[in-house]
C-alpha cells in the first residue's frame, strides 16, 4: 500500500475522533437538557401520584374499619342487701314484752317467716284469706302467708303481736272462736297478744291467746277445747 494511502487513512480516522470526542454543539447541549427536564419532571409527577393514591387508599382503608365498641357505661353497683320496712306498727307506748328466752330456743322474731303445724307431713300454714279470716288454710308462700311475730307492748314476757308482712299494722286477733281475724293493731290489746309457750326441740312453740291455745286439725282452726294439733314451728319465710 502507497504511502499516501496511509497517510489519508490517519487523517480521516483523526478527523473521526475530534468530531466524537469534542464537545457537543449547543443545539445538541440544550436538546439533551430538555430531555433531562422532561425526565425529572415526569418523575416528580409520578411520586405526586403514588403518594396520592397511598392516600386515598389510607383515608378508604380507615373507613372500611369496623366500628370499635363503645366502652361500657357506668353503673352503679346496687346494695348487696335491701333493708325491708319494718313490720312493727306505730306505737303509743314504751312497754315492749321481754322475748330474750324466745329468742334463744330458736324463734323467729321480727322476720318474716310461715306459722307451721309442727310434724303434720303437710304444709298448712296461718294465712289471711277473704274478707281478713284468718286461718290454717295457706299452702303457698306468698303475701298472705308471710308473717311476723313482733314483741307485744306488755309487759308480760314472751308475749307477740302476729303481723302481716304485707300489712304492717294490721294484727291477728282473737275472735273468741275460729277462725281468727286480722284488725287494725291496738297497744297492749288481749285479743292481739299472744302469749309464746316453748313445746319441745327445735323451736317448737304453742301460741296461747285469750281463750286458749291454737288448736289445727287438717281442715284448719278448731275451738281450743276440740282435738286437734298444738304444737307449731316458726320457718323463716326466705328459706
Amino acid at each position: 500500500m502507497s504511502d499516501d494511502r496511509i497517510q489519508q487513512g490517519l487523517d480521516s480516522y483523526a478527523e473521526h475522533l475530534q468530531r466524537t470526542a469534542g464537545p457537543a454543539p449547543s443545539a445538541e447541549i440544550r436538546r439533551r437538557g430538555d430531555r433531562r427536564r422532561r425526565n425529572r419532571a415526569t418523575g416528580a409527577a409520578f411520586a405526586a401520584v403514588l403518594i396520592t393514591a397511598a392516600g386515598i387508599g389510607a383515608i378508604v382503608t380507615r373507613g372500611q374499619e369496623p366500628d370499635r365498641p363503645l366502652p361500657p357505661a357506668a353503673t352503679s353497683t346496687p346494695s348487696a342487701s335491701v333493708s325491708r320496712p319494718s313490720v312493727a306498727p306505730s306505737r303509743t307506748n314504751t312497754v315492749t314484752s321481754n322475748v330474750t328466752k324466745l329468742r334463744q330456743i330458736g324463734v323467729d322474731l321480727e322476720t318474716g317467716v310461715l306459722i307451721d303445724v309442727a310434724d303434720d307431713g303437710i304444709d298448712l300454714w296461718l294465712a289471711v284469706g277473704a274478707n281478713d279470716v284468718v286461718d290454717f288454710t295457706g299452702t303457698v308462700r306468698d303475701a298472705t302467708t308471710e308473717m311476723s311475730l313482733v314483741p307485744a307492748a306488755v309487759a308480760a314476757p314472751n308475749r307477740v303481736i302476729i303481723v302481716p308482712v304485707a300489712r304492717p299494722g294490721w294484727c291477728v286477733t282473737d275472735t273468741a272462736g275460729v277462725p281468727l281475724a286480722l284488725q287494725p293493731c291496738r297497744d297492749g290489746d288481749t285479743a292481739q297478744t299472744w302469749e309464746v309457750i316453748p313445746a319441745g326441740d327445735s323451736g317448737q312453740i304453742n301460741l296461747k291467746g285469750p281463750d286458749g291455745e291454737m288448736r289445727v286439725d287438717e281442715n284448719g282452726l278448731v275451738a281450743a277445747d276440740q282435738s286437734g294439733r298444738d304444737g307449731l314451728q316458726t320457718i323463716r319465710f326466705d328459706r
